[in-house]
């Protein structure tokens, strides 16, 4: 803070002796655009700079909350509800190791499993409905020829 006013002092000055040096306005030495006098300008320098630090603050601060929030909702959001129960109901560690649950969480876990499959698409066969051909199956010697064809006539009334 120290450093802002020592460094606004100093531009004042340097500011005051070239006008001093030059013997014209500080407007005519440099281009303040909308503002009437470097004081003017340094002003609202500082409260630009005032206004940004606290809006920065504020930011850090949303984020934080955020992050804050957020894990906690992503921690309860990523467990079924069938967990969130089981984890409640089963509080001595020996029956949780065991793997022990009452008859409630069974009935949620199966409840929520059903809801899941009633809600779903059933799946369809493509293709109209005719099934898939076996390979064919081709003689390479007379020995194998003629196994097929008492195979085939075989089979046959």
């Amino acid at each position: 803070m120290e450093e802002r006013k020592d460094n606004m002092d100093a531009a004042r000055e340097a500011a005051q002796g070239a006008d001093a040096r030059s013997g014209e306005g500080a407007a005519a030495g440099a281009d303040l655009g909308k503002f009437k006098s470097v004081d003017a300008l340094l002003n609202a320098y500082s409260s630009l700079e005032a206004e940004f630090t606290r809006r920065s603050q504020r930011l850090r601060e949303l984020e934080a909350r955020v992050r804050n929030n957020g894990n906690a909702a992503a921690d309860e959001n990523d467990r079924p509800a069938a967990a969130r129960e089981s984890s409640a109901s089963v509080k001595e560690p020996e029956r949780a190791q065991a793997g022990e649950v009452s008859d409630e969480v069974k009935h949620a876990v199966i409840a929520e499993y059903l809801s899941s499959v009633a809600n779903g698409a059933p799946f369809i066969m493509a293709g109209g409905g005719t099934h898939a051909s076996a390979p064919e199956r081709k003689a390479r010697t007379i020995e194998e020829a003629g196994a097929l064809a008492a195979h085939l006539f075989k089979d046959k009334p």
